[in-house]
């Protein structure tokens, strides 16, 4: 008699699904306790899955509408950080630090990855996916410290927007290398069908939003649209996906007009959809870490790239955001010091690059798509171990940490991202549930 979970055949989803997200909570209290990210012990479940054969790469790639509904919920939060009021009177030094930092990251690693590689299409992919900076961890350590100051203000702008710049930069850049590969397209219609996909998902995020909008307002009780509201964002994912545009900006859009045109006096329901949307997260980082390649990801060209991406991401975040905050005239120690807060790399990031890997995968570049993926996770456990200590010792060096932290009434602002501790870009998350 044969053990079912010893067979290669093995696939029952629930089970699968079921033992990712149990070994994830276990990997993320093990990661807790010794003071490493937890986004890590999903990963490392999902390495684990992966590399005794339970997830492998025909359950993994059955498993990606879980992707792109996280994806979604991701790009939901974003957009739901996005404040009009926020950003009024600032917009100009805010766009001018987010230009410099992004745009420097993208054209530096764009430039050390193809000293490597020497293909410009595959490298303007690792620009890209380097510019989006994971807000979660660097969220947490401001609310575990309760930082306040120019420095802490300026932060959170930025990371509101940061990952805004680098979805699209992705989704232009993705457009292009797919259409490269696939040979299928000039320069001048990857740009149109890439114009094309922006449009239409941004115009689809936002009729999605403003009925949601329109049925809240009229609704004495949000929590009873809740349902309504979960519905419409797997409705907006499946639509997106369906259409091959991009789920992650029409959600985007989606939570903006959510969080810019919901009457204020309506009661959030930020608890129950971050109880509802965890899972869905825990079992999208379980994933991305059944789809390492280790064979691959300990290449030397894997930790080459590896090397030279982080290290030109994060000088590319310092000095561009002390070049950015200086031509604004932002105090010194805020000029100095936000670099150091801006490396941490999570959810987005990765979640673009199994977008990544899917696209280039339908164009028969597999192993490139393999190959982006696998530096782009290797990074993020890096960048998630060094960011969060970076950023604390950033604020705490420009004077933002106050004089007695155990005396210090910590804040309880329920925030409309579903959980800032799995890289959705709350400023106000309190870390008390599964954190990355």
């Amino acid at each position: 008699m044969q053990i079912p979970i010893l067979d290669p055949t093995f696939s029952e989803p629930l089970l699968i699904i079921g033992l990712g997200i149990v070994l994830a909570f276990a990997g993320a209290v093990l990661m807790k306790r010794v003071g490493i990210p937890q986004i890590l012990g999903f990963m490392i479940a999902g390495l684990f899955l992966g590399s005794i054969g339970i997830i492998n790469d025909e359950i993994r790639r059955a498993m990606f509408p879980v992707v792109d509904l996280a994806l979604g919920l991701i790009g939901y939060n974003i957009g739901l950080e996005i404040r009009k009021d926020v950003f009024r009177g600032r917009l100009r030094q805010m766009g001018t630090i987010l230009v410099f930092e992004s745009i420097l990251t993208f054209v530096l690693v764009a430039f050390l990855t193809n000293l490597i590689l020497n293909n410009i299409f595959i490298a303007i992919v690792f620009g890209a996916l380097a510019s989006a900076t994971d807000p979660a961890s660097t969220v947490m350590v401001i609310w575990e410290r309760n930082a306040k100051g120019n420095l802490t203000e300026t932060l959170m702008f930025v990371l509101a927007l940061d990952d805004v710049i680098a979805i699209l930069l992705a989704n232009v850049s993705i457009s292009f290398a797919a259409l490269y590969f696939s040979g299928a397209s000039t320069i001048g219609n990857a740009l149109m069908i890439t114009i094309v996909d922006l449009v239409i998902s941004s115009l689809a995020g936002a009729i999605f939003g403003a009925g949601m909008v329109y049925f809240i307002n009229r609704e004495a009780n949000r929590a009873k649209l809740l349902e309504f509201e979960l519905g419409l964002i797997i409705l907006l994912v499946g639509l997106m996906t369906w259409l091959h545009m991009s789920a992650i900006l029409a959600c985007m859009v989606f939570g903006f007009m959510v969080g810019n045109y919901v009457d204020p006096k309506k009661e959030p329901v930020c608890h129950t959809m971050k109880a509802i949307m965890s899972p869905v997260v825990m079992l999208f980082f379980v994933i991305v870490g059944a789809s390492i390649n280790l064979s691959q990801a300990l290449s030397v060209t894997v930790i080459i790239l590896a090397l030279l991406y982080v290290g030109g991401r994060s000088l590319a975040k310092y000095v561009g955001a002390y070049s950015g905050a200086r031509l604004t005239k932002a105090p010194l120690l805020t000029s100095k010091f936000l670099g150091f807060c801006l490396m941490s790399q999570a959810g987005v990031a990765v979640g673009l690059s199994l977008i990544v890997e899917e696209k280039f995968g339908a164009v028969g570049a597999v192993q490139t798509g393999l190959l982006i993926l696998n530096v782009v996770i290797i990074t993020t456990m890096l960048l998630q171990i060094i960011g969060p200590i970076a950023a604390s010792e950033g604020l705490r060096r420009a004077g933002e940490y106050p004089p007695d932290l155990e005396e210090t009434a910590s804040l309880e602002i329920c925030p409309p991202a579903v959980d800032s501790n799995v890289d959705f870009p709350s400023s106000s998350d309190d870390s008390s549930t599964v954190e990355s």
